[in-house]
């Protein structure tokens, strides 16, 4: 025994092999990680808009979202708001801003086909793009080996860029259906 009144706490001889200094901000988003390993509020958006509601007599769950998107002009863009609560989670417990990407690109997907009466409610229910971002969250905050450090003003950015294409996307749309629409009330009352 040494009677050092300080020793040096080492970590296990296998990680020092390494040689890779750790980055301190990486550290801190790991050990809020620890002490809350999984984002209750993520989760429940998730489960909530992807997969809340059991079908009777079958496996198959669908959530909110495929049915908020049934409400014409803009019923999809407010699933996508609500679903956003997961992409800016994401992006304050520090996922890296690629990941952050993949799950904006799971968004849009979801927001693009969703536009499409009934076929895009159909592919919100299979493609769950919520359940699908809150695993990649999961999976990151889980993941032992990360290097990549929170992104500073990058994540708001980003969750702010592709709400306002989703919602351009949707208003888009609602422009699309209102003048079908107006042609088909045109041909109907027989006027130019």
């Amino acid at each position: 025994m040494s009677d050092d009144p300080n020793p040096e706490i080492l970590p296990p001889e296998d990680d020092l092999d390494s040689g890779d200094e750790v980055n301190p901000i990486y550290e801190a988003v790991r050990k809020r990680a620890e002490q809350n390993p999984e984002s209750k509020t993520s989760k429940m958006l998730a489960w909530l808009l992807d997969e809340c509601i059991r079908i009777p007599g079958t496996n198959l769950r669908i959530g909110l979202d495929p049915i908020i998107g049934l409400i014409p002009g803009g019923g999809e863009t407010v699933a996508t708001i609500i679903g956003a609560g997961v992409l800016g989670d994401a992006g304050k417990k520090g996922i890296p801003i690629r990941s952050l990407f993949k799950m904006g690109g799971n968004m849009l997907l979801n927001a693009v086909v969703g536009a499409i009466p009934g076929a895009g409610d159909l592919f919100s229910a299979w493609f769950k793009s919520n359940s699908r971002n809150y695993k990649m969250l999961r999976e990151y905050m889980e993941n032992a080996d990360g290097s990549e450090s929170r992104g500073g003003w990058w994540p708001l950015l980003v969750v702010f860029g592709i709400l306002g294409m989703i919602l351009l996307i949707n208003v888009a749309a609602c422009f699309v259906y209102f003048t079908i629409l107006m042609w088909v009330w045109s041909q109907i009352k027989g006027s130019p």
